[in-house]
């Protein structure tokens, strides 16, 4: 009897790993397939709107911002922490947005793998129970 259950709970966690096993793999192929795509934003990126005044007056124009010094600029060898994109709906602005939001579904991701690698470890504590 003692021997059934010990065997029960054993076969229920191998199941349970198998299965974090599994979503871990899962998740990793997820984020290597988007970041394959090319179109992910740098980290510590986000799109910033401003109020820009021309001949026409006011409106409201996109860069995309980071933390530090990434985007070459035109003269040589020089960075600059913003990238101009122009006003809402240019091919530049779309293009950003779907970046961002690639980059965050990517950290999400990340997120729950960590999650799932926690869970895991606290598997192992069990099994040392079972052993």
């Amino acid at each position: 009897m003692l021997r059934d259950v010990k065997a029960s709970r054993q076969s229920d966690l191998a199941t349970r790993t198998d299965q974090l096993v599994s979503t871990i793999e899962r998740l990793e192929k997820e984020i290597k397939d988007l970041q394959a795509t090319g179109l992910v934003a740098p980290p510590g990126c986000w799109i910033v709107r401003y109020l820009a005044k021309g001949k026409s007056g006011a409106y409201w124009y996109y860069k995309l911002q980071a933390t530090q010094a990434i985007f070459p600029t035109k003269t040589k060898g020089t960075f600059t922490k913003y990238k101009h994109l122009g006003k809402a709906g240019s091919k530049a602005y779309l293009m950003a947005v779907e970046q961002v939001a690639i980059r965050a579904k990517i950290e999400g991701l990340q997120r729950a793998i960590d999650t799932l690698l926690q869970g895991s470890a606290d598997l192992i504590d069990e099994a040392e129970k079972y052993k």
